[in-house]
Parts: structure tokens; C-alpha cells; sequence
């Protein structure tokens, strides 16, 4: 890869390196690629438990051959003149195949330095995020490949109280 200088200003390269580092850090997962589906980038194996370094919301397990979504988001991004919690961003198409899948969302929380250190993880079932993105559609315009996207702050998902910057999703206890 590139230098990280370079990864950290495209959100699509940090995105790439959190599904890599995802998908080698979670032994049930077998990595999905673009040519073979664009709307999830992994799938369960095997049976699929929550551990302190994956915790599920709204769910017990997850069985095989699920698909997943590994959505990553910064922990804080700019706002004009301000900073505020970042945001996952959702294609409505990517959604809504996931949805009939019955899929997951794995999503992660990373600071933006190098090695992208990861400092929460959630796995969340799509029809829990379906709810939390009712109203949150917008179109985008131009030349995109999606027409309808939405934003969702991980604090929507995550509860902030159990993210600390200074512990990475590695090392919690």
C-alpha cells in the first residue's frame, strides 16, 4: 500500500484497510469482493459468537454464511469550525440487498492516525440499522454509483460511555 498520509485523506483506502484488518482479525469471516457481490464485504464460515472485541447488539449469534457489511467511521471528523462524532455512510441499494439477506453490520470506530487503530466494534443486525436509518435518506447527486445514501453517527449504534480513544479494541480487558 500507499504511504498512510495518503490512506487517511481517502475514506475509501481507510475503508479498504479496516475490512482487511476485520476480516483477518475475525477467523469466522471469509472475505466477499467486489466481483463477486458490491453490497457486503465478508461472510460467515462458521458460527459467529460475541467476545469482548466484537459485541453484538440486539442479536445472540450469527449463523453461517451470513453476509456482512463492514462499515468504518473516524471517532471524530471536522464540521466546520468544530469537530463531531463521525458517521457511518449507508448506499440505500447496498442496504436494502443486505436487508433481504437477512445480513449483519459490522461496524467499527477507528482514529485517524496511522495504523487506523480500531476503538470499538459492533455487529448489528440490518434490520435494527433499517430502523435507525428511517428518515436519514437523501439523494446524492452527480455521477455516483449510488442515488440514495444516508449518514448514521456511531454514537447511534455504540454507546459512547464504553469508547475510550486510549484503548483499541485489541487490548480491552
Amino acid at each position: 500500500m500507499s504511504s498512510r498520509t495518503s490512506e487517511l485523506e481517502s475514506p475509501k483506502a481507510s475503508g479498504d484497510a479496516i475490512e482487511a484488518t476485520v476480516v483477518q482479525d475475525v477467523d469466522e469471516f471469509e472475505h466477499v469482493g467486489d466481483r463477486t457481490a458490491t453490497w457486503h464485504d465478508a461472510k460467515t464460515t462458521t458460527l459467529l459468537e460475541p467476545r469482548r472485541s466484537l459485541p453484538f447488539y440486539g442479536i445472540v449469534l450469527v449463523e453461517p454464511a451470513v453476509p456482512v457489511e463492514i462499515k468504518g467511521c473516524q471517532v471524530e471528523t471536522g464540521n466546520g469550525d468544530r469537530s463531531t462524532r463521525g458517521r457511518f455512510y449507508v448506499k440505500r441499494s447496498a442496504h436494502e440487498q443486505l436487508l433481504e439477506a437477512a445480513g449483519m453490520y459490522l461496524f467499527v470506530v477507528y482514529l485517524p492516525r496511522p495504523g487506523l487503530p480500531q476503538i470499538a466494534r459492533a455487529i448489528v443486525p440490518a434490520t435494527i440499522v433499517d430502523e435507525l436509518l428511517a428518515g436519514r435518506w437523501y439523494d446524492v447527486g452527480g455521477e455516483r454509483s449510488e442515488s440514495e445514501v444516508a449518514k448514521l453517527a456511531w454514537s447511534h449504534v455504540i454507546d459512547p460511555a464504553g469508547v475510550d480513544p486510549a484503548v483499541t479494541v485489541g487490548d480491552r480487558p
